[in-house]
This record gives C-alpha cells, structure tokens and sequence, in this order.
C-alpha cells in the first residue's frame, strides 16, 4: 500500500492543509458564548509524572472543555482550559496528542473528524483541519484507537461506513505528512514503536513507517506492536 504524499504546511496563519486538502479552522472555537458551565470528566491523560490533561463534557451542552493540570509545591494546579467542539476520544482511546509546543484535540463537527490544535503552553489555537478530506461523513467506531502518537507526530485513526484512514500530521510544526487507506475491516488495536505505527484488522497486522507511511509488511496472526 503506497502513501499518499503531500504539500507541507505548518500551523501559520488560520487555514492549515491536512495531507493536500485545505479547510478553514474555526477561527472563534475558544470563544466562549452564554457561560458554558464545565461538565464530567470524560478522561484523564498523564503526560508526564506532574502533568496531565484533562477532557470534561459541557453541562447541558455537547461541546468539550480540555485542560492542562500540573502539580506545583502547593498541589495541582490548572494551568489553561480551552473549549472545543464535541471531544472525539473516549475513555481508553485518548483523541490527544502532545508534544513540547502543542496540543491535539480530536473532535467531531457536522459529521466529520477534525483535528484542533492549541499551544501546549497558553493554550492560544494554532490551527485545525478536517480528517479524511477525501471521504464523506465519518464515525465514531466502538473500538479500537482514536489517536496515536510518539510526540513527534499524531497518527489519527479516521472511520466511515466501509472504510478506514490513517492520517499522520506533525505535531511541531502542523505540516501533513501523509495518510494511508486501510480499507473496511474495523481496526481493534494499535500503537507506535520503534518508528513503526501498527494496526490490527481481523487477524491482519499492518505496519508503516512513521516518517512517510510506507507499509514495512503486514503479516497474518501476528504479535502487535513487534518489528
């Protein structure tokens, strides 16, 4: 399976490029209108040993509130919180990625993924893009991952009616990197290591090269995650 290559953008300016299809962010996404009152915590994801982020629903409401929590001398403080679109992760399969510059935020608006991406430091909106520009409306599936990542990129599992994407996007910079088609079998696992994200179809294993989206092999029964 040949990736599919594109332009390189970054996080300037308003409109971002998401493997060669341009969309406008949402150029008013952290304004909050008619007080939105912060809701459950729908999940919890440790970044590091004294930093966490945070996902919260809206109180009568369906949007997403994410917050970035840090531990100081004094106890755990809340550092920044952002209001988002509704949150396209659930609890174990995190929509989230980080790394020292930004915050990805997976979530869904009028029937399609997109990505959202706030600075890791204030939580100012870097830019956002639509997932799977080239499918119609997408889905939430019940398994499986949502987003991976290794902190240099995020590998976003994308779902639709019959088919499932895998997009990749730099994290520092928001350039696209390159997206893969993976075809209708739903995907039940996943993950990153050693330069390799890997995803389980049935009994199918497929692994690509997380610089390009090369397929390095796929291989029938085989132990996920190995290289």
């Amino acid at each position: 399976m040949k990736a599919a290559r594109r332009p390189r953008l970054g996080w300037i300016g308003l409109v971002i490029v998401a493997v060669g299809v341009a969309v406008a962010c949402v150029g008013a996404w952290l304004i909050v209108t008619g007080r939105p009152r912060v809701g459950a915590v729908i999940d919890t994801i440790a970044v590091d040993a004294r930093t966490r982020i945070v996902v919260r629903g809206e109180e009568e409401g369906e949007r997403a509130f994410v917050e970035l929590h840090q531990a100081t001398p004094e106890g755990e403080k809340m550092v920044w919180r952002a209001i988002v679109p509704p949150y396209g992760g659930r609890p174990g399969a995190p929509g989230i990625a980080w790394n020292e510059v930004a915050v990805s935020v997976r979530v869904v608006r009028d029937g399609h993924d997109e990505i959202f991406a706030v600075s890791r430091e204030t939580a100012a909106k870097l830019g956002g893009f639509r997932l799977a520009p080239n499918h119609g409306a997408t889905r939430r599936a019940s398994s499986g991952p949502v987003t991976l990542t290794d902190h240099v990129r995020s590998y976003e599992v994308v779902a639709g009616a019959d088919w499932h994407q895998l997009t990749a996007f730099d994290l520092t910079s928001g350039e696209a990197s390159w997206r893969v088609e993976l075809g209708p079998e739903p995907i039940a696992e996943g993950g990153v290591a050693d330069e390799i994200v890997w995803v389980r179809q049935g009994s199918v294993t497929k692994r690509f090269r997380t610089r390009d989206g090369t397929e390095a092999y796929a291989t029938a029964n085989a132990t996920p995650g190995s290289s």
